[in-house]
């Protein structure tokens, strides 16, 4: 589904989505979690200079550390002062839960922006083995006389890369 939900909460906008995989939930963890498919999928999105780490500190629970360049679409007067790439840092910590489900935290920070992306997406198990997948999408600007622009840009960027996402997965899982 489409945006559900939009809003401004004090200085942060927020959008839910919600998808279902065809997909068991391990499988799915299991895509958001390989070092290989995040990287090929990244790079498919037009992410260049894609590094991707996993860590499994303990059972049930994995860290995933990814940096990339990402193309800015914005309008070139931000272009002008930001640039048409960006270095990005994301970091998702991801953990099961007794009952199958599983939720990752998403932290992302583009580089020389006082912005930053968050998302929290929790994926339980359906009937017929298929998976619902919800997250919740957040930005935060600390630049006063751009923020709105910026949360809004990054707010639709976020959004847009989650459903590419959320595709890749269905087609490439």
């Amino acid at each position: 589904m489409r945006a559900l939900d939009q809003g401004m909460t004090g200085a942060m906008l927020k959008r839910q989505e919600r998808h279902e995989f065809s997909k068991p939930v391990g499988l799915v963890v299991a895509c958001w979690t390989d070092e290989a498919f995040l990287a090929g999928m990244m790079e498919a999105q037009g992410s260049r200079d894609v590094t991707v780490a996993v860590e499994r500190p303990e059972p049930g629970q994995i860290h995933v550390a990814i940096t990339r360049q990402v193309p800015v679409k914005a309008p070139a007067l931000i272009r002008s002062v930001i640039g048409s790439w960006l270095n990005l840092t994301q970091n998702d910590i991801w953990q099961q839960h007794a009952d199958g489900s599983w939720t990752a935290v998403r932290n992302a920070k583009p580089k020389g922006l006082a912005a930053e992306g968050a998302a929290q997406i929790t994926l339980a198990p359906s009937s017929d083995d298929a998976t619902q997948c919800e997250a919740q999408i957040s930005v935060s600007s600390r630049a006063p006389m751009v923020a709105d622009m910026v949360e809004k840009l990054m707010l639709e960027d976020s959004t847009k890369l989650l459903l590419e996402e959320f595709a890749w997965i269905d087609t490439h899982g």
